[in-house]
């Protein structure tokens, strides 16, 4: 009888697909790492956890290096779960300075504080040739913009180490690094 009842509530639950008496659903995902095109890992990510499923032979040591599985359940966790809410107003909130920068450029052939419209950006030092800006994230400098001018006015942005965690996950985030460096330098943008 006892397991009769364990069926229907098992039943009913695949019914349902939702939390019940006698069930608790936890978000988890379930990830596969590939490494040159070659299956590697399989790991499941839940909200407290990170565990290695399975895994090919090539990655077997991998799979059981203790600093590895720490990493995956310290900062990649972390990560993992962390808003990139912020990250993404900050980014759109970079690019709209930069493109305030160029068009202001464009239209004048000149660099005055004018161009400056965002608040997170504060000069260090501008003049005719160039000079160098800061992008702040709660109110530390956090990427350097730096104009200088060659055969023709460019720009180029970096982050700037700090200890603040959120310019810290800003500047380390695929998007920012995207943003500012190809696969050997720094990204130019012409402004003329």
């Amino acid at each position: 009888m006892l397991l009769a009842n364990i069926y229907k509530e098992f039943s009913d639950f695949a019914y349902e697909k939702k939390a019940g008496q006698g069930f608790k659903i936890s978000d988890v995902k379930l990830v596969d790492f590939y490494q040159n095109k070659e299956f590697c890992l399989q790991m499941l990510i839940g909200a407290k956890e990170v565990r290695v499923l399975k895994n090919s032979v090539k990655c077997e040591k991998l799979a059981k290096d203790k600093s590895f599985l720490t990493f995956l359940n310290g900062d990649f966790l972390s990560l993992y779960h962390q808003d990139d809410t912020a990250l993404q107003k900050e980014l759109q909130s970079l690019k709209k300075a930069m493109r305030d920068i160029m068009v202001y450029y464009k239209l004048r052939l000149k660099l005055d504080k004018a161009m400056i419209k965002d608040s997170n950006v504060s000069i260090l030092k501008l003049d005719e040739n160039g000079g160098t800006l800061f992008y702040k994230i709660n109110h530390q400098a956090c990427v350097g913009i730096e104009l200088f001018k060659e055969d023709k006015m460019k720009m180029k942005i970096y982050g700037i180490e700090n200890l603040d965690k959120e310019c810290k996950f800003f500047i380390s985030s695929p998007a920012f690094k995207e943003l500012s460096y190809t696969k050997n330098e720094f990204r130019l943008y012409v402004l003329e």
